[in-house]
């Protein structure tokens, strides 16, 4: 099998897939393999020219706007030691503690130990391999951004919104509902993001209730983890996804099950997962234009090996 095959991208259904051995059905390890060489990008591989020239389409107003949560530095003032008024600053960081992707060799298959493409957890720790510079050398990430603004949809429906910081699970008819009330549709290759509220949350919340709702706490809302989730992330062969939460996907999951979402996004289908992405800005345009898609490009950095990395994401109307 090999994505040459599938370049129209009429990918098997997820019960056609060929099996991988010791991997559940749904992976597709090897699809995106070239000349022998195993593939270190995954569904990035969808954005292809073609798709990006299309996104590029989005483009209609100009606005912009950055969707990464800011990050803390230390300023440091060089006139004493240096006698230029001039100034540099150090950011201190955990790529894991504020916007982020998630790269290929963040988290494994826990049963079988195994990262993206069959990458052991011995030969994640001392390679570089499926790292984010492979994301960086194609030239980032870019293409059809699409939000589905979930929270809102919610509100308008339902009332007030379940606590960002409970284990609540988003299905899949009520994203699916969403996009109807939102009018828009999806195409292969997109880029997906979810708003669930997380970050609204936090920034209003109280010190206190920041304090218990994650440093005293491990739960956060997302999308639900189950077979229907998996099947239908698969037929809609997004390049990647993010979201406003710690986790993407309702947290913690229930590994026991079989349908984490970072095992099958990250590992089965080398998915990048962007998480804590500050979608309230973005919200308000896409409500004012009453459009939920836009041109997205992003920046990681490049770090040889990296393992998660501020996303540098722009979102273009």
């Amino acid at each position: 099998m090999s994505y040459e095959q599938y370049s129209d991208r009429q990918f098997p259904a997820f019960d056609d897939l060929p099996k991988v051995e010791g991997e559940p059905q749904g992976c597709i390890w090897g699809l995106f393999d070239k000349d022998g060489k195993k593939d270190e990008c995954g569904t990035l591989n969808l954005l292809t020219p073609s798709v990006v020239h299309a996104a590029s389409r989005e483009i209609q107003s100009g606005e912009h706007i950055q969707l990464d949560w800011p990050l803390h530095n230390t300023k440091i003032d060089l006139l004493e030691p240096l006698n230029f008024q001039a100034m540099d600053d150090e950011l201190y960081i955990n790529t894991q503690s504020g916007s982020q992707w998630d790269s290929l060799k963040h988290f494994a298959h826990q049963k079988t130990g195994k990262y993206y493409n069959g990458l052991t957890h011995e030969q994640a720790v001392n390679s570089d391999t499926n790292g984010i510079h492979n994301w960086c050398e194609r030239g980032g990430i870019v293409g059809r951004g699409v939000l589905i603004d979930w929270l809102a949809w919610y509100e308008e429906h339902k009332g007030k919104a379940p606590s960002p910081v409970s284990r609540h699970e988003i299905p899949v008819d009520e994203l699916e509902a969403a996009l109807k009330w939102q009018g828009t549709t999806m195409r292969p290759g997109d880029i997906m993001i979810i708003r669930s509220g997380y970050v609204r949350w936090h920034n209003n919340a109280s010190e206190s209730e920041r304090k218990s709702g994650t440093q005293e706490s491990s739960m956060s809302i997302g999308m639900a983890g189950n077979e229907k989730s998996v099947r239908w992330l698969y037929d809609h062969h997004f390049s990647a996804v993010a979201g406003d939460t710690v986790a993407f996907e309702s947290w913690p999951p229930q590994l026991e099950e079989g349908w984490c979402l970072h095992e099958w996004l990250l590992v089965q289908w080398g998915s990048p997962i962007g998480e804590m992405w500050d979608l309230e800005k973005l919200s308000k345009v896409c409500k004012q234009k009453k459009r939920y898609t836009f041109f997205l490009t992003s920046a990681p950095l490049h770090v040889k090996g990296g393992i998660g990395s501020p996303p540098g994401a722009i979102a273009i109307f």
